[in-house]
């Protein structure tokens, strides 16, 4: 029988990203996942969360991110639900490459990383909020040498 999802709430304060950090470390290792799946996901996730916090919110305050951690059939779902502006990060196009010569332009890379690195990539607004969840499919039970 899988194990409840583990559901918290962080401020947005990029401060409180190693928090988030420890806690899918946690889980993960009781679920099992492989290190090389493991730190795509920690990548994919501390993307969403930092754009979040940068971004949700132009006018600035207080505001709070829930945050949800579901193990399942070899797979983990995070799900990041915030009341920031309505964002949906799978809109974003690649940005275009650099002329040669030249520096790329900031933005757009972290967007296109988190796709490569997870296996789901979905978002809602509901309720006047954003719910971006990732999925992670990996295989446990693997030696140290494999992972």
């Amino acid at each position: 029988m899988p194990p409840e999802p583990i559901n918290f709430t962080i401020r947005n304060d990029l401060a409180d990203l190693p928090t988030v950090s420890e806690m899918l470390d946690r889980v993960a290792q009781g679920a099992g996942m492989p290190t090389r799946a493991l730190m795509q996901l920690q990548v994919a996730l501390d993307e969403i969360l930092s754009n979040a916090i940068k971004y949700a919110w132009p006018d600035g305050g207080s505001h709070y991110l829930r945050i949800s951690f579901d193990v399942h059939d070899d797979a983990m779902d995070i799900a990041i639900v915030d009341d920031g502006r309505p964002f949906d990060p799978r809109a974003q196009a690649p940005s275009d490459p650099a002329a040669p010569g030249s520096r790329p332009r900031p933005g757009g890379l972290g967007i296109h990383l988190v796709r490569q690195l997870v296996d789901g990539f979905s978002y809602t607004r509901v309720d006047n909020c954003n719910r971006v969840t990732l999925t992670k499919r990996y295989t446990s039970g693997l030696s140290e040498q494999e992972r």
